[in-house]
Protein backbone atom coordinates (compact mmCIF):
# COMPACT_ATOMS: atom_id res chain seq x y z
CA UNK A 1 0.00 0.00 0.00
CA UNK A 2 1.00 3.62 -0.69
CA UNK A 3 0.53 4.67 2.96
CA UNK A 4 1.11 8.18 4.49
CA UNK A 5 3.51 8.87 0.58
CA UNK A 6 1.86 6.72 -1.79
CA UNK A 7 -0.78 7.71 -4.68
CA UNK A 8 -3.95 6.90 -4.51
CA UNK A 9 -7.50 7.69 -6.61
CA UNK A 10 -11.00 7.41 -5.75
CA UNK A 11 -14.01 6.92 -7.98
CA UNK A 12 -17.25 8.35 -6.50
CA UNK A 13 -20.05 6.87 -8.52
CA UNK A 14 -23.10 8.67 -7.61
CA UNK A 15 -26.55 8.31 -7.69
CA UNK A 16 -27.18 11.74 -9.53
CA UNK A 17 -23.33 12.91 -10.24
CA UNK A 18 -20.15 11.01 -10.34
CA UNK A 19 -16.23 12.69 -9.66
CA UNK A 20 -12.78 11.08 -9.90
CA UNK A 21 -10.48 12.45 -6.91
CA UNK A 22 -6.29 12.25 -6.47
CA UNK A 23 -4.18 12.64 -3.94
CA UNK A 24 -0.21 12.16 -3.88
CA UNK A 25 1.57 11.80 -0.40
CA UNK A 26 0.59 15.00 1.86
CA UNK A 27 -0.45 17.05 -1.17
CA UNK A 28 -3.83 18.39 -1.15
CA UNK A 29 -6.74 16.37 -2.84
CA UNK A 30 -7.19 17.19 -6.32
CA UNK A 31 -10.37 17.09 -8.30
CA UNK A 32 -10.25 15.92 -11.90
CA UNK A 33 -12.40 17.75 -13.98
CA UNK A 34 -14.81 15.34 -15.56
CA UNK A 35 -17.93 17.08 -16.72
CA UNK A 36 -17.71 19.40 -19.82
CA UNK A 37 -18.25 22.96 -17.62
CA UNK A 38 -18.09 21.04 -13.48
CA UNK A 39 -15.95 19.06 -11.76
CA UNK A 40 -18.70 16.08 -11.86
CA UNK A 41 -19.99 13.95 -14.34
CA UNK A 42 -23.84 13.64 -14.69
CA UNK A 43 -24.52 10.04 -13.74
CA UNK A 44 -27.39 10.01 -16.03
CA UNK A 45 -27.89 7.69 -19.80
CA UNK A 46 -30.90 7.66 -22.22
CA UNK A 47 -31.10 5.85 -25.59
CA UNK A 48 -31.58 8.26 -28.85
CA UNK A 49 -32.90 5.48 -31.12
CA UNK A 50 -30.50 2.80 -30.33
CA UNK A 51 -27.83 4.35 -29.38
CA UNK A 52 -26.77 4.38 -26.00
CA UNK A 53 -25.89 7.98 -24.29
CA UNK A 54 -24.72 8.91 -20.82
CA UNK A 55 -23.39 12.17 -19.04
CA UNK A 56 -24.56 15.40 -20.72
CA UNK A 57 -25.31 14.22 -23.83
CA UNK A 58 -28.08 11.75 -22.21
CA UNK A 59 -29.33 14.83 -20.04
CA UNK A 60 -30.14 16.78 -23.07
CA UNK A 61 -33.05 14.09 -24.13
CA UNK A 62 -36.32 14.94 -23.45
CA UNK A 63 -36.81 14.79 -20.22
CA UNK A 64 -39.33 11.83 -20.27
CA UNK A 65 -36.30 9.48 -22.03
CA UNK A 66 -33.50 10.19 -19.71
CA UNK A 67 -32.48 7.47 -17.22
CA UNK A 68 -31.74 8.77 -13.63
CA UNK A 69 -30.09 7.32 -10.54
CA UNK A 70 -29.40 4.08 -12.38
CA UNK A 71 -27.23 3.15 -9.10
CA UNK A 72 -31.09 2.82 -7.00
CA UNK A 73 -30.71 -0.50 -9.01
CA UNK A 74 -28.22 -2.12 -7.15
CA UNK A 75 -29.47 -1.07 -3.89
CA UNK A 76 -33.42 -2.46 -4.67
CA UNK A 77 -31.69 -5.60 -6.46
CA UNK A 78 -33.01 -4.67 -9.61
CA UNK A 79 -31.96 -5.86 -13.08
CA UNK A 80 -34.05 -3.69 -15.13
CA UNK A 81 -35.38 0.09 -15.65
CA UNK A 82 -38.50 0.66 -17.61
CA UNK A 83 -38.00 3.89 -20.04
CA UNK A 84 -40.77 5.21 -21.92
CA UNK A 85 -40.70 5.52 -26.01
CA UNK A 86 -42.63 5.75 -29.26
CA UNK A 87 -43.90 2.21 -28.77
CA UNK A 88 -44.43 2.53 -25.15
CA UNK A 89 -42.69 1.32 -22.42
CA UNK A 90 -39.52 -0.74 -22.36
CA UNK A 91 -37.41 -2.36 -20.39
CA UNK A 92 -33.63 -1.20 -20.12
CA UNK A 93 -30.79 -3.49 -18.74
CA UNK A 94 -29.59 -1.61 -15.61
CA UNK A 95 -26.21 -3.08 -15.19
CA UNK A 96 -25.32 -2.40 -18.91
CA UNK A 97 -26.66 1.12 -18.27
CA UNK A 98 -24.51 1.25 -15.23
CA UNK A 99 -21.10 -0.07 -17.30
CA UNK A 100 -21.35 2.12 -19.73
CA UNK A 101 -21.47 4.82 -17.37
CA UNK A 102 -18.40 3.33 -15.32
CA UNK A 103 -16.41 3.59 -18.66
CA UNK A 104 -17.06 6.99 -19.55
CA UNK A 105 -15.43 8.09 -15.62
CA UNK A 106 -12.74 6.11 -17.11
CA UNK A 107 -12.12 7.61 -20.16
CA UNK A 108 -12.47 11.06 -19.00
CA UNK A 109 -10.47 11.00 -16.16
CA UNK A 110 -7.54 9.36 -18.77
CA UNK A 111 -8.48 12.31 -21.05
CA UNK A 112 -7.63 15.02 -18.26
CA UNK A 113 -4.36 13.51 -17.54
CA UNK A 114 -5.71 10.96 -14.45
CA UNK A 115 -6.32 7.41 -15.50
CA UNK A 116 -7.21 4.86 -13.27
CA UNK A 117 -4.36 2.39 -13.65
CA UNK A 118 -3.07 -0.20 -11.30
CA UNK A 119 -0.61 2.05 -10.33
CA UNK A 120 -2.38 3.87 -7.53
CA UNK A 121 -4.46 2.81 -4.44
CA UNK A 122 -7.91 2.45 -6.19
CA UNK A 123 -11.20 3.05 -4.52
CA UNK A 124 -14.60 3.52 -5.19
CA UNK A 125 -17.24 4.33 -2.89
CA UNK A 126 -20.75 2.68 -2.10
CA UNK A 127 -23.92 3.38 0.59
CA UNK A 128 -23.32 2.09 3.72
CA UNK A 129 -26.54 0.11 3.86
CA UNK A 130 -25.40 -2.14 0.66
CA UNK A 131 -24.56 -5.60 1.28
CA UNK A 132 -21.80 -7.97 0.38
CA UNK A 133 -24.01 -9.12 -2.65
CA UNK A 134 -24.40 -5.27 -3.78
CA UNK A 135 -21.03 -4.46 -3.29
CA UNK A 136 -19.67 -7.40 -5.50
CA UNK A 137 -22.18 -6.04 -8.14
CA UNK A 138 -20.22 -2.87 -8.11
CA UNK A 139 -16.92 -4.32 -8.52
CA UNK A 140 -17.78 -7.02 -11.34
CA UNK A 141 -19.80 -3.49 -13.13
CA UNK A 142 -16.53 -1.64 -12.86
CA UNK A 143 -14.37 -4.77 -14.17
CA UNK A 144 -16.71 -4.96 -17.03
CA UNK A 145 -16.18 -1.27 -17.54
CA UNK A 146 -12.15 -1.36 -17.63
CA UNK A 147 -11.46 -0.34 -14.10
CA UNK A 148 -8.96 -1.26 -12.23
CA UNK A 149 -10.71 -2.98 -8.90
CA UNK A 150 -8.01 -6.04 -8.87
CA UNK A 151 -6.66 -4.75 -5.06
CA UNK A 152 -8.99 -1.93 -4.78
CA UNK A 153 -10.84 -1.12 -2.07
CA UNK A 154 -14.50 -0.54 -1.42
CA UNK A 155 -15.58 1.78 0.94
CA UNK A 156 -18.57 3.00 3.06
CA UNK A 157 -19.33 6.79 1.62
CA UNK A 158 -19.80 7.96 4.93
CA UNK A 159 -16.87 6.55 6.34
CA UNK A 160 -14.96 8.05 3.47
CA UNK A 161 -16.00 11.54 3.92
CA UNK A 162 -15.01 11.29 7.21
CA UNK A 163 -11.01 10.09 6.62
CA UNK A 164 -11.28 13.45 4.69
CA UNK A 165 -12.43 15.50 7.34
CA UNK A 166 -9.71 14.30 9.65
CA UNK A 167 -7.35 15.01 7.11
CA UNK A 168 -8.06 18.29 6.08
CA UNK A 169 -8.48 19.68 10.05
CA UNK A 170 -4.74 18.21 10.42
CA UNK A 171 -3.26 19.40 6.92
CA UNK A 172 -5.24 23.16 7.26
CA UNK A 173 -5.16 23.79 10.20
CA UNK A 174 -3.01 21.50 11.88
CA UNK A 175 -5.59 20.33 14.60
CA UNK A 176 -5.59 16.94 15.62
CA UNK A 177 -9.02 16.47 16.74
CA UNK A 178 -9.90 13.57 19.49
CA UNK A 179 -13.44 12.61 19.97
CA UNK A 180 -16.70 11.22 18.31
CA UNK A 181 -17.19 12.09 14.87
CA UNK A 182 -20.96 11.58 13.53
CA UNK A 183 -21.06 11.69 9.60
CA UNK A 184 -24.69 13.19 8.08
CA UNK A 185 -24.47 12.20 4.12
CA UNK A 186 -27.18 12.42 2.20
CA UNK A 187 -27.00 12.28 -1.52
CA UNK A 188 -29.09 11.55 -4.50
CA UNK A 189 -30.37 8.10 -3.76
CA UNK A 190 -29.59 7.11 -0.10
CA UNK A 191 -28.92 8.66 3.39
CA UNK A 192 -25.69 7.42 5.04
CA UNK A 193 -25.39 8.04 8.74
CA UNK A 194 -21.68 6.60 10.38
CA UNK A 195 -20.66 7.42 13.86
CA UNK A 196 -16.78 7.12 14.59
CA UNK A 197 -14.22 7.21 17.15
CA UNK A 198 -11.42 9.62 15.72
CA UNK A 199 -7.35 10.64 16.82
CA UNK A 200 -6.40 13.09 13.96
CA UNK A 201 -3.14 13.86 13.16
CA UNK A 202 -0.31 13.01 10.47
CA UNK A 203 -1.03 9.36 10.86
CA UNK A 204 -4.73 9.61 11.82
CA UNK A 205 -6.52 6.09 13.78
CA UNK A 206 -10.12 6.03 13.15
CA UNK A 207 -12.42 3.58 14.20
CA UNK A 208 -16.05 2.68 12.97
CA UNK A 209 -18.65 2.02 15.57
CA UNK A 210 -21.35 2.26 13.11
CA UNK A 211 -22.71 3.06 9.93
CA UNK A 212 -26.30 2.50 8.97
CA UNK A 213 -28.21 3.57 5.52
CA UNK A 214 -31.66 4.10 4.26
CA UNK A 215 -33.26 4.76 1.13
CA UNK A 216 -34.46 8.32 0.84
CA UNK A 217 -32.52 11.24 0.30
CA UNK A 218 -32.19 13.80 -2.82
CA UNK A 219 -34.59 12.04 -4.84
CA UNK A 220 -37.21 11.98 -2.36
CA UNK A 221 -37.19 15.36 -2.22
CA UNK A 222 -37.59 16.26 -5.28
CA UNK A 223 -40.60 14.19 -5.66
CA UNK A 224 -41.93 15.54 -2.61
CA UNK A 225 -41.94 19.22 -4.12
CA UNK A 226 -43.18 17.89 -7.25
CA UNK A 227 -46.34 16.47 -5.76
CA UNK A 228 -46.64 20.23 -4.34
CA UNK A 229 -46.23 21.45 -8.18
CA UNK A 230 -48.39 19.53 -9.53
CA UNK A 231 -50.86 20.85 -6.68
CA UNK A 232 -50.55 24.19 -7.32
CA UNK A 233 -51.47 24.04 -11.13
CA UNK A 234 -54.14 22.52 -10.89
CA UNK A 235 -54.89 25.51 -7.78
CA UNK A 236 -54.26 27.91 -10.80
CA UNK A 237 -56.30 26.64 -13.39
CA UNK A 238 -54.21 23.35 -15.37
CA UNK A 239 -55.95 20.39 -15.66
CA UNK A 240 -52.91 17.93 -15.16
CA UNK A 241 -55.05 14.94 -16.31
CA UNK A 242 -55.90 16.39 -19.79
CA UNK A 243 -52.62 16.65 -21.23
CA UNK A 244 -52.04 14.19 -24.09
CA UNK A 245 -48.13 13.39 -23.02
CA UNK A 246 -48.66 12.32 -19.19
CA UNK A 247 -45.07 11.15 -18.89
CA UNK A 248 -43.77 13.98 -20.56
CA UNK A 249 -45.26 15.93 -17.79
CA UNK A 250 -44.40 14.08 -14.85
CA UNK A 251 -40.80 14.48 -16.23
CA UNK A 252 -40.71 18.17 -16.78
CA UNK A 253 -42.28 18.84 -13.79
CA UNK A 254 -39.80 16.19 -11.74
CA UNK A 255 -37.03 18.17 -13.67
CA UNK A 256 -38.61 21.67 -12.22
CA UNK A 257 -38.35 20.09 -8.81
CA UNK A 258 -35.04 19.25 -8.92
CA UNK A 259 -34.23 23.15 -10.04
CA UNK A 260 -36.29 24.21 -7.50
CA UNK A 261 -34.49 22.14 -4.97
CA UNK A 262 -30.51 23.81 -6.04
CA UNK A 263 -31.77 27.13 -6.89
CA UNK A 264 -33.62 27.90 -3.32
CA UNK A 265 -30.70 26.47 -1.49
CA UNK A 266 -29.51 30.09 -1.72
CA UNK A 267 -32.47 31.94 -2.66
CA UNK A 268 -36.15 32.16 -0.73
CA UNK A 269 -38.26 31.98 -3.54
CA UNK A 270 -37.82 30.06 -6.85
CA UNK A 271 -40.15 30.51 -10.41
CA UNK A 272 -41.33 27.80 -11.83
CA UNK A 273 -41.88 28.01 -16.00
CA UNK A 274 -42.37 24.67 -17.58
CA UNK A 275 -41.99 24.23 -21.34
CA UNK A 276 -45.40 24.75 -23.46
CA UNK A 277 -44.56 22.79 -26.34
CA UNK A 278 -45.88 19.42 -26.00
CA UNK A 279 -48.00 20.14 -22.61
CA UNK A 280 -49.53 23.44 -23.64
CA UNK A 281 -49.29 26.60 -22.01
CA UNK A 282 -49.26 25.94 -17.94
CA UNK A 283 -49.50 28.38 -15.49
CA UNK A 284 -46.01 30.38 -14.00
CA UNK A 285 -45.63 28.97 -10.47
CA UNK A 286 -43.48 30.37 -7.08
CA UNK A 287 -42.13 27.93 -4.75
CA UNK A 288 -41.00 29.45 -1.79
CA UNK A 289 -38.00 28.18 0.62
CA UNK A 290 -40.98 27.91 3.15
CA UNK A 291 -42.52 25.17 0.92
CA UNK A 292 -39.65 22.77 0.26
CA UNK A 293 -39.06 22.83 4.25
CA UNK A 294 -42.61 21.66 5.13
CA UNK A 295 -42.07 19.10 1.99
CA UNK A 296 -38.86 18.19 3.76
CA UNK A 297 -39.94 18.05 7.06
CA UNK A 298 -41.57 14.26 7.29
CA UNK A 299 -38.15 12.89 5.65
CA UNK A 300 -35.70 14.81 7.89
CA UNK A 301 -37.75 13.32 10.92
CA UNK A 302 -37.09 10.27 9.41
CA UNK A 303 -33.59 11.10 9.33
CA UNK A 304 -33.42 12.15 12.88
CA UNK A 305 -35.05 8.48 13.48
CA UNK A 306 -32.06 7.02 11.78
CA UNK A 307 -29.52 9.33 13.87
CA UNK A 308 -30.83 8.14 17.21
CA UNK A 309 -30.33 4.49 16.09
CA UNK A 310 -26.97 5.11 15.24
CA UNK A 311 -25.97 6.96 17.94
CA UNK A 312 -27.15 3.89 19.83
CA UNK A 313 -25.42 0.92 17.78
CA UNK A 314 -22.12 2.84 18.72
CA UNK A 315 -22.31 2.20 22.42
CA UNK A 316 -23.37 -1.22 21.53
CA UNK A 317 -19.31 -1.93 20.59
CA UNK A 318 -18.27 -1.16 24.27
CA UNK A 319 -16.77 -3.74 26.04
CA UNK A 320 -19.00 -2.89 28.83
CA UNK A 321 -22.03 -2.02 26.48
CA UNK A 322 -25.31 -1.98 28.35
CA UNK A 323 -28.37 -3.79 26.64
CA UNK A 324 -30.20 -2.66 23.68
CA UNK A 325 -33.50 -2.10 26.09
CA UNK A 326 -31.27 -0.40 28.17
CA UNK A 327 -29.98 2.02 25.17
CA UNK A 328 -33.31 2.93 24.34
CA UNK A 329 -33.90 4.28 27.62
CA UNK A 330 -31.36 6.46 27.53
CA UNK A 331 -32.69 10.16 27.44
CA UNK A 332 -31.62 12.44 24.31
CA UNK A 333 -29.02 14.48 26.30
CA UNK A 334 -27.37 11.60 27.10
CA UNK A 335 -26.98 10.43 23.39
CA UNK A 336 -26.34 13.79 22.04
CA UNK A 337 -23.76 14.69 24.62
CA UNK A 338 -21.86 11.60 23.10
CA UNK A 339 -20.79 13.27 19.73
CA UNK A 340 -17.91 15.90 19.45
CA UNK A 341 -17.83 16.63 15.44
CA UNK A 342 -20.45 16.77 13.21
CA UNK A 343 -19.85 16.50 9.36
CA UNK A 344 -22.39 17.26 6.80
CA UNK A 345 -21.74 15.73 3.16
CA UNK A 346 -23.32 15.13 0.25
CA UNK A 347 -25.15 17.02 -1.97
CA UNK A 348 -28.26 17.25 -0.23
CA UNK A 349 -25.55 19.22 2.82
CA UNK A 350 -26.63 22.30 0.69
CA UNK A 351 -30.18 22.66 1.57
CA UNK A 352 -29.83 24.90 4.86
CA UNK A 353 -32.47 23.32 6.45
CA UNK A 354 -30.55 20.26 7.15
CA UNK A 355 -27.43 22.17 8.70
CA UNK A 356 -30.65 23.84 10.65
CA UNK A 357 -32.38 20.81 11.58
CA UNK A 358 -28.43 18.84 12.94
CA UNK A 359 -27.21 22.05 14.52
CA UNK A 360 -30.73 21.56 17.19
CA UNK A 361 -29.90 18.33 17.62
CA UNK A 362 -26.46 18.73 18.40
CA UNK A 363 -26.15 22.24 20.16
CA UNK A 364 -22.80 20.79 22.02
CA UNK A 365 -21.11 19.51 18.85
CA UNK A 366 -18.96 21.71 16.11
CA UNK A 367 -21.06 21.27 13.23
CA UNK A 368 -18.86 21.41 10.18
CA UNK A 369 -19.68 21.22 5.90
CA UNK A 370 -16.71 21.47 4.93
CA UNK A 371 -13.85 18.75 4.56
CA UNK A 372 -11.67 20.77 2.34
CA UNK A 373 -13.98 20.30 -0.49
CA UNK A 374 -17.54 20.99 -1.14
CA UNK A 375 -20.17 19.10 0.42
CA UNK A 376 -20.87 16.89 -2.53
CA UNK A 377 -17.17 15.77 -2.84
CA UNK A 378 -16.20 15.13 0.56
CA UNK A 379 -16.65 11.64 -0.42
CA UNK A 380 -14.28 11.31 -3.29
CA UNK A 381 -11.82 13.23 -1.48
CA UNK A 382 -11.91 10.93 1.66
CA UNK A 383 -11.67 7.81 -1.06
CA UNK A 384 -8.63 9.43 -2.37
CA UNK A 385 -6.85 9.49 1.00
CA UNK A 386 -3.23 8.47 1.12
CA UNK A 387 -3.09 8.04 5.08
CA UNK A 388 -6.47 7.69 6.49
CA UNK A 389 -7.05 3.71 5.78
CA UNK A 390 -3.46 2.38 7.44
CA UNK A 391 -5.43 2.24 10.60
CA UNK A 392 -8.64 2.29 9.70
CA UNK A 393 -10.89 -0.54 11.47
CA UNK A 394 -14.29 -1.37 11.04
CA UNK A 395 -18.05 -2.18 13.06
CA UNK A 396 -18.57 -5.83 11.23
CA UNK A 397 -16.24 -7.72 8.97
CA UNK A 398 -15.57 -6.99 5.33
CA UNK A 399 -14.93 -11.10 4.78
CA UNK A 400 -16.93 -14.19 4.10
CA UNK A 401 -17.15 -16.82 7.33
CA UNK A 402 -17.46 -20.29 5.79
CA UNK A 403 -17.55 -23.96 7.06
CA UNK A 404 -15.37 -26.50 4.75
CA UNK A 405 -15.44 -30.69 4.74
CA UNK A 406 -14.66 -33.39 2.83
CA UNK A 407 -17.64 -35.58 1.95
CA UNK A 408 -17.29 -37.85 -1.33
CA UNK A 409 -13.74 -37.38 -2.28
CA UNK A 410 -14.51 -33.60 -3.09
CA UNK A 411 -13.88 -30.58 -1.46
CA UNK A 412 -17.28 -28.69 0.08
CA UNK A 413 -17.90 -24.96 1.97
CA UNK A 414 -21.13 -22.74 2.42
CA UNK A 415 -20.82 -19.41 3.77
CA UNK A 416 -21.75 -19.36 7.06
CA UNK A 417 -21.81 -15.33 7.59
CA UNK A 418 -21.37 -13.39 4.29
CA UNK A 419 -19.24 -10.27 4.02
CA UNK A 420 -20.49 -6.44 5.27
CA UNK A 421 -24.14 -8.63 6.43
CA UNK A 422 -25.54 -6.35 8.96
CA UNK A 423 -25.84 -7.02 12.33
CA UNK A 424 -28.43 -5.55 13.05
CA UNK A 425 -31.62 -3.57 11.26
CA UNK A 426 -32.16 0.28 12.72
CA UNK A 427 -35.77 -0.71 13.86
CA UNK A 428 -34.14 -3.36 16.08
CA UNK A 429 -32.17 -1.01 18.13
CA UNK A 430 -34.61 1.34 18.48
CA UNK A 431 -36.99 -1.12 19.63
CA UNK A 432 -34.97 -2.32 22.68
CA UNK A 433 -34.31 -5.95 20.81
CA UNK A 434 -32.11 -7.80 23.43
CA UNK A 435 -29.03 -10.18 22.09
CA UNK A 436 -28.42 -7.87 19.26
CA UNK A 437 -25.95 -10.00 16.30
CA UNK A 438 -25.88 -12.09 13.67
CA UNK A 439 -26.32 -15.83 14.43
CA UNK A 440 -26.76 -19.11 12.74
CA UNK A 441 -27.98 -22.42 14.76
CA UNK A 442 -29.40 -25.67 14.33
CA UNK A 443 -30.91 -26.76 11.15
CA UNK A 444 -30.34 -23.25 9.25
CA UNK A 445 -26.14 -23.98 10.46
CA UNK A 446 -24.72 -25.19 7.03
CA UNK A 447 -22.64 -28.36 6.61
CA UNK A 448 -23.70 -32.31 6.73
CA UNK A 449 -24.81 -33.66 9.92
CA UNK A 450 -21.80 -35.58 10.73
CA UNK A 451 -18.29 -35.63 10.31
CA UNK A 452 -15.40 -32.82 10.74
CA UNK A 453 -14.85 -29.50 8.92
CA UNK A 454 -13.78 -26.45 9.58
CA UNK A 455 -14.22 -22.85 9.87
CA UNK A 456 -12.35 -20.64 8.10
CA UNK A 457 -12.10 -16.46 6.87
CA UNK A 458 -12.37 -15.78 3.07
CA UNK A 459 -11.71 -12.65 1.25
CA UNK A 460 -14.90 -11.17 -0.99
CA UNK A 461 -12.73 -12.13 -3.99
CA UNK A 462 -12.71 -16.27 -2.45
CA UNK A 463 -8.85 -16.38 -1.49
CA UNK A 464 -8.35 -17.57 1.99
CA UNK A 465 -7.42 -15.25 5.20
CA UNK A 466 -5.06 -16.30 7.28
CA UNK A 467 -6.25 -17.11 11.04
CA UNK A 468 -4.55 -16.71 14.48
CA UNK A 469 -6.07 -17.99 17.65
CA UNK A 470 -4.47 -17.29 20.96
CA UNK A 471 -1.10 -16.14 18.99
CA UNK A 472 -1.47 -19.33 16.88
CA UNK A 473 -1.61 -19.13 13.12
CA UNK A 474 -4.34 -21.51 11.61
CA UNK A 475 -5.86 -22.07 8.69
CA UNK A 476 -9.01 -22.64 10.11
CA UNK A 477 -10.90 -23.67 13.82
CA UNK A 478 -11.95 -27.19 13.48
CA UNK A 479 -15.65 -28.14 13.60
CA UNK A 480 -17.70 -31.83 14.48
CA UNK A 481 -20.82 -31.49 12.67
CA UNK A 482 -24.06 -32.86 14.33
CA UNK A 483 -27.43 -31.04 15.61
CA UNK A 484 -27.37 -28.23 17.92
CA UNK A 485 -24.28 -26.29 16.15
CA UNK A 486 -24.60 -22.56 16.28
CA UNK A 487 -22.30 -19.06 15.83
CA UNK A 488 -23.05 -15.86 16.62
CA UNK A 489 -21.22 -12.08 16.08
CA UNK A 490 -21.92 -9.50 18.77
CA UNK A 491 -22.05 -6.22 18.63
CA UNK A 492 -18.84 -5.82 20.66
CA UNK A 493 -16.79 -8.07 18.90
CA UNK A 494 -16.94 -11.37 20.71
CA UNK A 495 -17.96 -14.75 18.59
CA UNK A 496 -19.12 -17.36 20.07
CA UNK A 497 -18.99 -21.35 18.20
CA UNK A 498 -20.63 -24.21 19.91
CA UNK A 499 -20.02 -27.53 17.20
CA UNK A 500 -21.84 -31.20 16.96
CA UNK A 501 -19.90 -32.61 20.29
CA UNK A 502 -21.21 -29.45 22.66
CA UNK A 503 -17.92 -27.91 22.24
CA UNK A 504 -17.74 -24.17 22.85
CA UNK A 505 -15.09 -21.45 22.47
CA UNK A 506 -16.15 -17.84 23.46
CA UNK A 507 -13.38 -15.64 20.76
CA UNK A 508 -13.08 -11.87 20.85
CA UNK A 509 -11.44 -9.85 18.28
CA UNK A 510 -10.20 -6.21 18.63
CA UNK A 511 -10.77 -5.17 15.24
CA UNK A 512 -12.11 -6.46 11.66
CA UNK A 513 -8.99 -5.81 9.82
CA UNK A 514 -9.30 -4.11 6.54
CA UNK A 515 -8.87 -6.79 3.70
CA UNK A 516 -7.14 -5.12 0.68
CA UNK A 517 -6.85 -7.14 -1.63
CA UNK A 518 -3.98 -9.40 -2.13
CA UNK A 519 -2.52 -7.82 1.13
CA UNK A 520 -4.79 -9.96 3.32
CA UNK A 521 -4.06 -9.15 7.04
CA UNK A 522 -4.77 -11.74 9.50
CA UNK A 523 -7.66 -12.29 11.59
CA UNK A 524 -6.74 -12.12 14.96
CA UNK A 525 -8.73 -14.02 17.94
CA UNK A 526 -8.74 -14.75 21.55
CA UNK A 527 -10.33 -16.45 24.10
CA UNK A 528 -13.06 -13.94 25.63
CA UNK A 529 -11.91 -14.70 28.82
CA UNK A 530 -8.93 -13.46 28.91
CA UNK A 531 -10.72 -10.22 28.69
CA UNK A 532 -9.22 -8.00 31.28
CA UNK A 533 -11.59 -6.93 33.88
CA UNK A 534 -10.34 -3.52 34.04
CA UNK A 535 -10.85 -0.49 32.37
CA UNK A 536 -14.01 0.19 30.59
CA UNK A 537 -12.23 1.57 27.62
CA UNK A 538 -13.90 1.27 24.80
CA UNK A 539 -12.37 -1.88 22.45
CA UNK A 540 -12.02 0.13 19.42
CA UNK A 541 -9.85 2.60 20.96
CA UNK A 542 -7.07 0.03 22.49
CA UNK A 543 -3.94 0.96 20.14
CA UNK A 544 -1.76 -2.68 20.63
CA UNK A 545 -3.16 -3.88 17.41
CA UNK A 546 -2.57 -0.92 15.15
CA UNK A 547 -0.56 -2.16 12.20
CA UNK A 548 2.40 -0.19 11.68
CA UNK A 549 2.67 2.47 9.41
CA UNK A 550 4.69 1.81 6.16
Amino acid sequence: MGGAHGHAVGVDFGTSTSLVATRAGRRPVEIAPLGRSTRWFPSVAGYRGGTLLVGEDADALPSDQVIRSIKRAITRNEDAVTLPGPAGMSEVLADEVMIALLAEIGDRAARVGEPLTTQREFRLGCPAMWDGAQRQRLLALAEKAGLPVEGCDLVDEPIAAGIAWVSHRYLAYGEQPEGRLLVFDMGGGTLDIAVLDVVGGPDPEISVLTALGAEFAGDMLDHAIARDLFEDLGDNGYDVTATAHPEMLRALVLRAARDAKVNLSRLLEHRVVLPSRQIGRAPVLTYTREQLEEAFRPQMDEAERLVWAALRAARLTERESASPAELRALGPEALIRDIDYVLLAGGMSRVPYVERRLGALFPHAQVFDNAGVQPDEAIVAGLADTAGYDRLNLHRPGFDFVVEWEEGGRSHHQVLYAAYTPFYEPWQVLSGQSNLGYERHGRDFPGPQHGTGRLRVRATTGEPLGLMFNDQVMDGISLTFGRNMGFKLYCDGRIHLRDGSGRRLDMKVDRWPVVRGREHAHLVLRNAERTSPTPPTPWYMEKEWAPPIR
